[in-house]
């Protein structure tokens, strides 16, 4: 079980790196263009990390899940809350 929850863990770390890396490396100066370059590398050995993990294919499913299902939920929370300041 506790293999499960730390990988799901990871798979929300890696996939945070990965995106926040993309971003920052496109979007940022020079100076944190680098930091957007170690957030990459890290979210690439991160991955590397749960795919030779032994319950990778269960917790890796499971970690996107969770994860886009918090990011799907915060998504709508944000819609709900706009539209409710919005028609007050």
């Amino acid at each position: 079980m506790i293999d499960i929850v730390i990988s799901m863990g990871l798979v929300g770390a890696m996939l945070s790196m990965l995106g926040m890396g993309l971003l920052i490396a496109y979007y940022g100066s020079s100076k944190t263009r680098n930091v957007g370059f170690l957030f990459l590398v890290i979210g690439v050995a991160l991955a590397y990390y749960l795919v030779e993990m032994d319950t990778s294919k269960v917790a890796f499913g499971n970690g996107m899940l969770a994860f886009v299902g918090g990011m799907i939920g915060g998504i709508i929370g944000i819609i709900v809350f706009l539209i409710a300041i919005i028609k007050s």
